[in-house]
């Protein structure tokens, strides 16, 4: 499945965060950072093998304005829709965005 398009969409973004307890053992969690519109501009899904099970893979792509402030490892979430795993922030300079390619998470 693949397709194309303009589609803007309401979106939130959560920051990852470690911290470490008094073991040295790291934590995982994610902050919000915010709610903002952005362009759908690719989104397309496979079905992959691992370990004999069939999983769903899904990658979209996501222009925002380039001001907003993200990193790879970070979360997108469509409101309304699913949640995704920033894989690569990509500057597009000319047109003052960013593009930021995801995977869907399945958790």
């Amino acid at each position: 499945m693949k397709r194309g398009g303009n589609d803007w969409y309401r979106i939130k973004l959560y920051e990852l965060t470690t911290t470490r307890n008094e073991f040295g053992e790291e934590s995982v969690s994610y902050e919000e950072r915010g709610t903002y519109r952005a362009q759908r501009t690719n989104l397309k899904g496979v079905l992959r093998t691992e370990t004999d099970e069939l999983f769903p893979d899904y990658t979209v792509e996501w222009n925002i304005p380039f001001p907003i402030q993200v990193d790879e490892g970070w979360r997108l979430q469509q409101l309304g829709g699913y949640l995704y795993t920033i894989t690569n922030v990509l500057p597009n300079v000319r047109r003052q965005l960013k593009t930021l390619i995801c995977q869907r998470v399945n958790e």
